[in-house]
């Protein structure tokens, strides 16, 4: 595959210029002590080498590992001013550069989850190494990789803008939000505040550049740049996490420091207003299991929707005639409802619900909105073993078989598990996701992406929702 770069005047606000001084007389080199490669130049604030613009370590996304011979660096970088990379080692002095020009990122696989394109230039090292620059101050995220393994094209030199620190996760359905409040560009720090967040109970998030996830250097996929920050303000860390439901201001403060990222970066998550919404639902009733509303009795927990406060579901095997109803609580009686105002799908009677047919049914509930649906459940696979490789979440194809009060699916192919329910509520296909595990349904709710669960060509999955198990065959 041909790699297109174009040079552009409108690239990104980020158009790098090639400079015709080559001559390292100028460098204080007597500056550098400690090992490493260093982001030097006017550029970085100071004519002084420091220690705290030594790159830190890369980090490979494919593999989920540092990677020898990459280095990451997170910068302020004044537009129009000189930049350019040293090296130290033990006394061996050298200066890294690239000519700089906008590498439009290509529609393949090797490159989903990009942004739409960076700088990116071939290593250059020694006094032909131009010095290099950006139009616009900002937070940059510089990537080196000298190909030390032997394994790219070129070693090269990467710069994407970072100026735009977001935040992805249970406030947007980990879409990308960005910052409400930043102060001015800094090394000595920046603040970018994300007031009035809406997080569920135990809500995930991570702070993230721009509305992607990696940046892919080669075209083979085999080196990706991680672009966001996640516990412990490390890149291949657990999603972060809030314990109460409610409005959060979250903060997230970057500062040039020597080291790694959690070194540059911390963040704060407060909670401002806690949520009023209900944290938990149940489902009552003969149509459930019984009518005993006592701890350790007949109430059935619904599952949250990911990404949705006050919002529930779950899919029961329903027979017409045998009532049931929603509670918030599964020890007492006073907080019962049926339809809040907005019911569909089931009709009421004597201040319960029932539905007109027998089958198996997905059960919703929206409190913040006073919604209840009720409807026939749809289960649809994704991905290769449900021949749905597309990850459309209507794919008529990949749609469970229903029977009674199974649901069952042959897989086509072989690969990783994952199912979800198509309903009325939810906002997206893993709002509302499930594996089997050891014969067990297990339900993500507000969690990250469940475990690889494989089945193999020709195996049979099937879902008992009333009795809780997911078994391959």
């Amino acid at each position: 595959m041909k790699k297109i770069f174009l040079l552009s005047i409108a690239a990104l606000s980020l158009l790098a210029v090639s400079c015709g001084k080559n001559n390292d007389d100028n460098i204080d080199w007597g500056a550098v002590t400690v090992n490493g490669f260093y982001v030097a130049g006017p550029a970085t604030g100071s004519d002084e080498i420091k220690a705290d613009c030594v790159m830190a370590a890369g980090f490979n996304e494919v593999d989920k590992a540092v990677r020898e011979g990459m280095y990451e660096k997170y910068i302020v970088l004044e537009g129009g001013k000189e930049f350019y990379l040293l090296y130290n080692d033990g006394g061996k002095k050298e200066r890294y550069s690239a000519t700089l020009a906008e590498f439009v990122t290509p529609e393949e696989e090797a490159y989903a989850d990009n942004p739409a394109s960076v700088l990116k230039g071939k290593l250059v090292t020694g006094t032909k190494a131009p010095a290099m620059k950006v139009e616009k101050t900002g937070l940059y995220h510089i990537v080196l990789d000298i190909n030390k393994a032997g394994d790219l094209k070129d070693a090269q030199i990467v710069l994407l803008d970072a100026s735009d620190f977001g935040v992805r996760g249970s406030m947007n359905g980990w879409g990308f939000s960005s910052a409400t409040e930043k102060t001015e560009f800094s090394n000595d720090g920046i603040t970018f505040t994300f007031k009035d967040q809406k997080m569920a109970k135990n809500g995930e998030f991570k702070f993230a550049t721009g509305n992607y996830w990696k940046v892919t250097l080669d075209d083979a996929g085999k080196v990706k740049a991680e672009v966001s920050l996640a516990e412990g303000m490390t890149l291949n860390g657990a999603n972060l996490k809030v314990e109460k439901a409610g409005l959060y201001d979250i903060t997230l403060t970057f500062k040039l420091a020597q080291g790694s990222f959690d070194k540059n970066f911390s963040y704060t998550a407060v909670c401002t207003q806690e949520s009023n919404l209900p944290e938990t639902m149940f489902m009552i009733g003969e149509g459930i299991q019984g009518w005993n509303l006592a701890a350790g009795g007949d109430a059935v927990a619904m599952h949250p929707f990911h990404s949705q406060p006050g919002a529930f579901w779950a899919i029961r095997y329903i027979e017409a005639g045998k009532g049931f109803k929603f509670s918030p609580i599964d020890t007492a009686w006073g907080s019962d409802f049926t339809d809040l105002g907005n019911g569909k799908g089931f009709t009421t009677k004597d201040g319960n619900c029932f539905v007109e047919t027998t089958g198996l049914y997905t059960l919703q509930v929206d409190y913040e909105n006073s919604k209840v649906i009720v409807e026939p459940a749809v289960i649809i696979g994704m991905d290769a073993p449900f021949g749905n490789g597309g990850w459309d979440k209507t794919l008529e194809a990949a749609k469970f078989t229903i029977d009674g009060k199974l649901a069952s699916k042959t897989a086509v192919a072989a690969g990783n598990i994952r199912t979800f329910v198509s309903c009325e509520l939810n906002g997206d296909w893993w709002h509302a996701e499930f594996v089997p595990k050891g014969g067990k349904i297990v339900y993500r709710e507000a969690g990250g992406d469940p475990e690889a669960i494989a089945i193999a060509a020709g195996q049979t999955l099937t879902y008992d929702f009333n009795a809780g198990t997911g078994v391959i065959n």
